[in-house]
């Protein structure tokens, strides 16, 4: 079958379309991986009791663990119960049009929350414990030295990685069409199920894929290089303060 160019635009023009949902896949968990990973983050970075030791054992233990399965495992376990209860009460609908997309954007959230916790636990180790001591000598509480130094310190730090984090959430969140969820790859490939273009359709989410990507690799690049200009303002602030 010879390579028709025609059908990457007819797979281009279809896939685009379902960009949002791919962006919600990708979005929504980068958000709660950040609230929730920088909470486990900070937990096992000033040991708090009982948290820390658990999450010790968990995030390697989870971060060992394919997207994929994830996937699996809370679509099993989110339709499992409402498959019973659907048989009990004769609801024949309520799995039909329940939309799966939900358990991808839990699934994937549950693994971006792992990976993120790692993110921003380097990025708190990076600040050296002098700054911690430096806060607590001008009577700061630990969580006042956290909000007011620490963090500020170490996001730009963070910055580069949760881009790569984003970018691999992105690509991975490709694998929801294992169930049937409509996204950029799934999108594509429903033109190629009528005329059997697959390569075609595979080179069309190829590029949405790497649009998506260089704009978001640039987007972190100007906000890295806006938070490094903030530091520097302060940091030219501070030693105006000594000076004087």
């Amino acid at each position: 079958m010879i390579f028709d160019f025609q059908y990457v635009v007819t797979s281009f023009t279809t896939a685009i379309h379902y960009i949002p949902a791919t962006l919600a896949l990708s979005l929504i968990p980068l958000f709660l991986g950040i609230i929730f990973g920088t909470m486990i983050a900070v937990c096992r970075r000033f040991r708090i009791k009982f948290v820390a030791p658990l999450a010790d054992i968990a995030i390697p233990v989870m971060k060992g663990i394919p997207l994929v399965l994830y996937l699996f495992i809370m679509n099993f376990l989110i339709f499992k119960p409402f498959d019973m209860l659907a048989q009990y009460y004769a609801w024949a609908d309520i799995i039909r049009y329940m939309d799966k997309l939900y358990i991808g954007i839990i699934a994937i959230s549950i693994y971006a929350i792992v990976i993120i916790s790692e993110t921003m636990r380097s990025a708190l180790m990076s600040v050296g414990k002098g700054q911690y001591e430096a806060c607590y000598s001008v009577g700061l509480t630990r969580w006042q030295a956290l909000w007011r130094v620490i963090l500020p310190q170490s996001l730009p730090v963070a910055i580069p990685v949760l881009g790569n984090n984003l970018i691999g959430l992105i690509k991975g969140s490709s694998v929801v069409y294992l169930i049937t969820v409509l996204d950029v790859m799934n999108g594509a490939l429903t033109t190629a199920q009528i005329n059997y273009r697959f390569l075609e359709a595979y080179i069309a989410a190829a590029f949405i894929y790497w649009g998506i990507c260089l704009l978001t690799e640039w987007l972190f690049t100007v906000w890295e290089n806006h938070t490094k200009k903030y530091q520097m303002r302060i940091d030219k602030h501070n030693l105006r303060k000594e000076v004087l």
